[in-house]
């Protein structure tokens, strides 16, 4: 409402959804407490943030949620 672009990162994506966030990323296969991956897997957690700022880029979409599959 203020203007301010956001993201978010989940691994609830059809509760997410509900919520209709601009713009959402679900990282497939992913628990509660461990949206980014692995501790300690720097690159990973860097790719999947990298990913969700990207979605900046795009148009709001509320609702929608990306799923991205991530090994």
């Amino acid at each position: 409402m203020q203007g301010i672009p956001t993201v978010l990162i989940t691994v609830e994506a059809e509760e997410s959804a509900q919520a209709r966030p601009p713009r959402a990323l679900s990282p497939k296969g992913y628990v509660p407490g461990h949206s980014l991956g692995r501790p300690r897997d720097e690159a990973l957690q860097k790719r999947i943030v990298m990913d969700a700022l990207g979605l900046l880029l795009l148009e709001p979409r509320p609702g929608e949620v990306v799923s991205r599959e991530y090994s």
